[in-house]
């Protein structure tokens, strides 16, 4: 027996957003971390595995979204921008580890 990571998901990304009120400026750190028991090849360059990416609300201390990514299927600047597309979260500001994405997205 499994859990489909997706439904999942879906249900407490919804749960959360209707529990937990944001107000503007609240900071939100978005970081993703691999699921060590998923990693395959992990001495080569086709290493993959697959990770949860969430949201976390530093101020209320709680997880506002998550979202699985699969290395080999897509990226996480990919999977971050969709978290954020579908959380909908307005008016907060977001901290990302990936200085790359804040280049790319935001400044270009």
């Amino acid at each position: 027996m499994g859990v489909d990571f997706d439904e999942l998901a879906t249900i407490f990304n919804q749960w959360a957003q209707a529990s937990v009120k944001l107000e503007n400026s609240q900071w939100c750190g978005i970081d993703g971390k691999s699921i060590k028991g998923t990693v395959k090849n992990s001495q080569s360059k086709s290493q993959n595995f697959v990770s949860i990416v969430s949201v976390f609300a530093h101020q209320r201390g709680r997880v506002m979204g998550l979202a699985q990514l699969a290395n080999q299927q897509t990226s996480e600047i990919a999977t971050v921008q969709n978290l954020m597309t579908v959380l909908e979260l307005q008016g907060v500001v977001f901290s990302l580890y990936q200085i790359r994405f804040l280049q790319t997205t935001f400044l270009s």
